[in-house]
C-alpha cells in the first residue's frame, strides 16, 4: 500500500471517529468547526500511522487496529481538550472508535 493511500485511509478512520465522539453521537449538531478539528486529528493520526509503517512492515488486522486506535488517541489529546468526562475520556473513546473502524474496514477488504 502506498504511503499516501495509507495516510488517506487512517485519516478517514480517525476523522470519522473524532467527529462522532466530539458530538457524542449526535451528528445533527456537527459544525464546520467540529469538521476542522476532526480533520486536524485525522491528519495527525494519518501521519503517525505512516511514520509507524516505516518501522514495521508486518501488519495484520488486529495490530493495525490497535496502532490506529493508539495513534488516534494521542492525536486527539494533542489537538483539542475533551468535550465530556474526565480529561482522557473523549480521546480514549475516539481511539477505540478509530480502532473499530479500522478493523471493520480491514475485514471488509478481505471479504
Amino acid at each position: 500500500m502506498s504511503k499516501l493511500k495509507l495516510w488517506a485511509e487512517k485519516f478517514s478512520e480517525a476523522w470519522a471517529a473524532c467527529a462522532i465522539c466530539m458530538v457524542q453521537g449526535d451528528v445533527t449538531v456537527l459544525t464546520i468547526s467540529h469538521a476542522i478539528t476532526a480533520s486536524k486529528t485525522g491528519a495527525l493520526a494519518g501521519l503517525g500511522c505512516v511514520a509507524a509503517s516505516f518501522v514495521s512492515s508486518k501488519r495484520n488486522k488486529t495490530t493495525d487496529a490497535l496502532l490506529t486506535g493508539a495513534v488516534t488517541m494521542a492525536a486527539d489529546i494533542a489537538i483539542h481538550p475533551t468535550h465530556f468526562g474526565p480529561q482522557l475520556a473523549e480521546a480514549a473513546l475516539t481511539g477505540i472508535a478509530a480502532a473499530v473502524f479500522c478493523y471493520l474496514v480491514s475485514v471488509r477488504k478481505t471479504a
